[in-house]
């Protein structure tokens, strides 16, 4: 199905509380609609005080996806909420009912309406080229220092001496950049 021919979705955002389900509700009095809750919290059974779910007797009265899917402590990502709300969108055209997107989490929406990573064609070359520079790599110097997230003082002085850029303890704490060393 082309863009032409797709239904336009509208969307309903903002943070808990402003009254997202109350429009949504009074749009379902005006036509058939289908909300799709992209709510990060809401996915979870029994998580129901603080994240605001609508009441029992909107759900009744108007379709609610996307809400009491997993048990807290179960993964539920942006990506499978993109795939699951597609699927939504496609029963609630088939039901003859507008889809509603409602919820207060923005990465919800954009993993739907954007996806979330466009992947390059794989170059071969690059990943050859990528496979010689990390096979010369001496063997055993990053993952102490990736297992730390920090390199040894040593390191750092030896490193400082060849450095072409340099940035002060307090310019970084400040969130100060580097600037060019001086020539030595």
């Amino acid at each position: 199905m082309g863009a032409a021919e797709r239904p336009l979705v509208p969307v309903i955002v903002g943070p808990t509380g402003v009254g997202k389900t109350a429009v949504a509700a009074a749009l379902a009095a005006l036509q058939p609609i289908t909300v799709i809750s992209a709510d990060a919290r809401q996915v979870y059974r029994g998580l129901d005080i603080g994240t605001a779910k609508p009441a029992a007797a909107i759900r009744e009265r108007v379709p609610h996806l996307g809400i009491d899917l997993v048990e807290p402590g179960q993964r539920y990502s942006a990506g499978q909420f993109a795939r699951d709300a597609a699927g939504w969108l496609d029963l609630a055209q088939r039901d003859g009912r507008r889809a509603v997107v409602v919820g207060g989490t923005g990465f919800y929406v954009r993993a739907l309406a954007e996806g979330l990573f466009h992947e390059p064609p794989l170059d071969p070359v690059q990943r050859e080229r990528m496979r010689a520079w990390t096979g010369a790599l001496e063997s055993g110097v990053l993952a102490p220092r990736a297992s730390t997230g920090r390199i040894g003082a040593g390191a750092a002085s030896a490193r400082r001496g060849r450095s072409k850029w340099r940035c002060s303890p307090a310019a970084a704490s400040r969130g100060g950049s580097a600037r060019r060393a001086p020539a030595a």
